[in-house]
């Protein structure tokens, strides 16, 4: 995580020996996409969408078959302003709390309705940081009633200098953390899973989140940032590999993803190419944590930018199956903070490439360097919550330092289709609608959409057409499409049909039939 300037012989050696440790037989497998990939085929839209109360998202094509006088906008989080919400207090937190971990969200708890496990990172350094002697840290548990206040429990259970008076779950050396809540597992020893790479990576289980059990090392084929996720629709575990892969064109060795499966959470099948960045490009891909959506994978797509200031971003990835990722926007999900116009870089031995000091308070707490909670955002209320850490640290400077803190948005609110003061339209593929009621997430408030039905060979079906619609006008996250004349979306239940909708000055999120999905934080039950 972090790059070491100066170096000893015998560090360096143990380091090289710290770093074969991590993986179970060595270093991790450089992948070869031309004998073993997961990102092809393309996924393809089935002939007839069924349309129930799964939303339909516009964050790619899938479910368009025409679009005129449209443009697809990314919304970025938005910044909560009490950020930063946790900050190194604790001694065995400096100088970094860093959300490798997961934030889950219950509204039926009492004080501890917002749960947060995340990275207390506090390695050793020489005088000048121009050396790292370890990479001590420590899982560590923080709730909240509110999301935004944080209390750190004193948990009794394990010791740091001779104290068990800490919030420390899980000890070691760990950095790569995925926790998941698995209410299908039978065994309630087992409800809690986690995924560390804590020298090798290894599972652990927890009947509550806070009292663990380690099983031992797990065969993820991968470096750090390498995480586990649940499939909700082939109901199997697959892992997210940080991975070097051989690149067909030219050979080079160079970082991607890889991918692995497995039934049981801990006996894995050997890891295949799943992505990568393409040649030439300024940028590798860091992390990804995919999380399903609705109906759809999406994935905090971790973006290193090495030249000129080493930044890591977070942008939003998008895939129907968890294997085949496209970006649909280059822009920032979560964007860095840029340091004040009038900074002056000053290179020191904590920053010999960048100039920029990760101790200067002039930097932004998120200006370099940006992990966001491997479940994706919860749902509270009508909003996502995405839990993220910062850093003041570029990816060459020293020492890693970190805060956590919390973008928002609107409930489906990744991408929109939007229309300007020129009417725009969009033209479904073939639909097959489950329930009676249509509803649509869409922003209307400054203008207005309408809604017609039409047969599989593009003819209105009367009485569902656009001059019989009720017009949207307002802002909400489930409008009702309605039509007059008597109109009842039951005799269209079933049957294929596409929908044409009308946008003027107008943003469209999802729609889907029925009412509406609740859920707060993903499980393994939730979709």
């Amino acid at each position: 995580m972090t790059f070491v300037v100066k170096i000893s012989h015998c560090f360096a050696g143990a380091v090289a020996l710290l770093l074969a440790s991590h993986c179970v037989g060595g270093l991790p497998t450089v992948l070869d996409p031309t004998k073993s990939r997961v990102d092809q085929p393309v996924p393809e839209p089935p002939s007839l969408i069924r349309v129930d109360n799964a939303k339909q998202l516009f964050v790619d094509d899938w479910v368009i078959w025409q679009m005129d006088g449209l443009r697809r906008t990314l919304h970025p989080v938005q910044k909560h302003p009490a950020n930063p919400l946790l900050e190194p207090e604790r001694e065995w937190e400096k100088p970094a709390v860093l959300l490798f971990g997961t934030v889950m969200f219950d509204p039926h708890r009492d004080h501890d309705r917002f749960r947060m496990w995340y990275l207390a990172y506090s390695p050793e350094y020489n005088a000048d940081y121009t050396e790292r002697y370890n990479k001590h840290g420590r899982i560590a548990y923080a709730t909240s009633r509110d999301g935004l206040h944080w209390e750190r429990p004193n948990l009794g259970i394990h010791e740091y200098k001779g104290s068990k008076q800490n919030n420390i779950v899980i000890p070691g050396s760990p950095d790569s953390t995925v926790i998941i809540y698995d209410p299908r597992d039978p065994d309630p020893a087992r409800r809690y899973k986690a995924q560390i790479r804590n020298l090798g990576h290894r599972a652990y289980f927890s009947p509550d989140g806070i009292h663990w059990t380690e099983h031992g090392r797990i065969d993820i084929d991968g470096y750090d940032r390498s995480t586990v996720h649940w499939d909700p629709i082939q109901k199997h575990w697959f892992a997210s590999t940080k991975s070097l892969y051989r690149r067909p064109s030219d050979g080079a060795e160079v970082r991607g993803r890889g991918y692995q499966e497995t039934d049981d959470f801990l006996n894995w099948g050997q890891a295949s190419f799943m992505c990568g960045t393409p040649a030439g490009a300024p940028e590798v891909v860091y992390n990804l944590e995919p999380f399903y959506y609705e109906t759809l994978f999406l994935g905090i797509w971790g973006r290193y930018i090495k030249k000129p200031d080493a930044l890591l971003d977070v942008q939003l990835a998008v895939s129907r199956n968890g294997k085949h990722w496209q970006r649909p926007s280059d822009e920032a999900w979560i964007p860095l903070s840029p340091l004040p116009s009038d900074y002056q870089r000053a290179r020191n031995s904590r920053t010999p490439h960048t100039g920029v000091d990760p101790f200067d308070p002039r930097v932004p707490w998120d200006y370099a360097n940006n992990t966001a909670s491997s479940l994706g955002p919860v749902r509270v209320g009508d909003e996502l919550w995405i839990y993220y850490s910062g850093r003041t640290s570029d990816h060459k400077s020293s020492p890693n330092t970190g805060k956590i803190g919390l973008g928002t948005l609107r409930l489906d609110g990744f991408f929109s289709l939007d229309a300007g003061s020129e009417e725009g339209t969009l033209t479904t593929r073939p639909l097959q609608l489950v329930n009676d009621t249509l509803r649509i997430n869409a922003d209307a408030s400054e203008g207005n959409l309408e809604v017609e039905i039409l047969d599989e060979n593009g003819a209105v079906i009367a009485p569902f057409s656009r001059q019989n619609c009720v017009p949207v006008n307002t802002d909400h996250v489930r409008h009702v499409v309605s039509w007059g004349d008597g109109a009842d979306l039951k005799v269209l239940c079933g049957k294929p049909v596409r929908l044409r909708f009308f946008l003027k000055d107008a943003e469209l999120y999802a729609f889907w039939t029925g009412e509406e999905r609740q859920w707060h934080t993903p499980d393994t039950t939730t979709w």
